[in-house]
């Protein structure tokens, strides 16, 4: 038996936009549970009950939301099973809904998840296999089609490897669709993203990545059906920190080349490109809240950008880290409003003990 307290503290200085629920939590508890373990003989069945972080798969659905000052919780109830050649759990919860006060978090009861994932580390040779259902219901959803009761289905599938000697091939690719209602039409949505990395001695140890994702969008606004993908929590900087675009009705291409200066001291490269899957859609933000709808515009093509990042890790103590971007606007933009170009910097640095 296993009793588990989290306490965190998050504040916020020097801005002047009214604090939201991701910037600021004076004091809370993050995570608060109970854990019964039961060794079967090599396995073990866990039962645990409380409020908890979850981090599913490469985190494109369920995340630790880091970036942000207060990181993503549940109030969840959880059953683990895990075995030399499987490992799976079953949830169902709810998130917790943030407050900027002490002691003040409330557990969100108009948004429930639950599902299945299971882990299978080499099921296809040196490929491990994801297999996973994940189940989402909020009454005040709200699209581009427009703000009704969402009760979404999620099925997919993700195969991983990573890179060994003799095996310089990373490889992390994923499918899921997505079926449901909204209001009282049907949900059809889906997405697929392959994220390839290639380790070579060549020029200093260079690292070679390409990363593509299809995200479906819209097709028909207006009609009371929505093929708009909900990434449901995903990372927050999940094309990066500057974090303009959220993962729903995209296409993009996102190329890096990375330079291991030394052990401790890494240099990356990348520039990631951004069309509109569907012309009827609009773009979404990290939160997969609406940003800008499809106004008059005609154009698949949102923009370009390019980023570095020097990461210097220390390892179980240190590390710091300095990147930037800038996102140059396409014709969408100029289309339907401002077309500013956003330079993004940033510096950061931990310390663990």
């Amino acid at each position: 038996v296993r009793l588990f307290a989290q306490l965190h503290s998050a504040s916020l200085t020097l801005s002047q936009q009214e604090p939201r629920g991701v910037d600021r939590d004076d004091l809370d508890f993050h995570q608060l549970f109970v854990e019964f373990s039961q060794p079967l003989g090599t396995n073990t069945l866990t039962a645990r009950v409380g409020r908890q972080e979850m981090a599913l798969g490469s985190q494109r659905l369920f995340s630790l939301r880091e970036g942000p000052n207060v990181r993503l919780g549940f109030d969840l109830a959880r059953l683990f099973y895990e075995s030399p050649r499987i490992q799976w759990q079953a949830f169902y919860g709810w998130r917790v809904q943030n407050q900027v006060g002490v002691f003040d978090n409330a557990v969100n009861t108009n948004e429930a998840v639950w599902g299945l994932y299971a882990v299978v580390p080499q099921a296809l040779g040196k490929l491990g296999l994801d297999v996973y259902y994940l189940g989402f219901d909020s009454p005040d959803r709200v699209y581009g089609e427009g703000t009704a009761w969402e009760t979404r289905h999620s099925v997919g599938a993700r195969v991983w490897k990573d890179a060994s000697p003799g095996s310089p091939l990373e490889v992390n690719a994923e499918a899921l669709y997505q079926f449901g209602s909204f209001g009282s039409g049907r949900i059809n949505a889906y997405t697929a993203s392959a994220d390839l990395k290639y380790y070579t001695d060549w020029a200093n140890n260079a690292t070679l990545g390409l990363k593509v994702d299809l995200i479906s969008g819209d097709r028909n606004l207006g009609d009371g059906h929505l093929e708009t993908f909900n990434a449901l929590y995903p990372r927050g900087a999940y094309f990066g920190l500057i974090a303009l675009l959220g993962p729903s009705n995209l296409f993009d291409v996102h190329p890096a080349v990375g330079f291991a200066l030394n052990t401790d001291l890494m240099l990356t490269f990348d520039w990631d490109v951004f069309w509109r899957w569907q012309l009827e859609d609009g773009i979404y933000g990290p939160n997969v809240a609406p940003e800008r709808g499809p106004g008059q515009s005609t154009a698949h093509y949102l923009g370009h950008q390019p980023g570095f990042e020097f990461a210097y890790d220390r390892g179980r103590y240190w590390a710091f880290s300095f990147e930037g971007s800038v996102f140059f606007p396409g014709p969408y933009f100029a289309q339907t409003g401002t077309n500013d170009v956003v330079m993004h910097l940033a510096a950061s640095t931990r310390f663990k003990f």
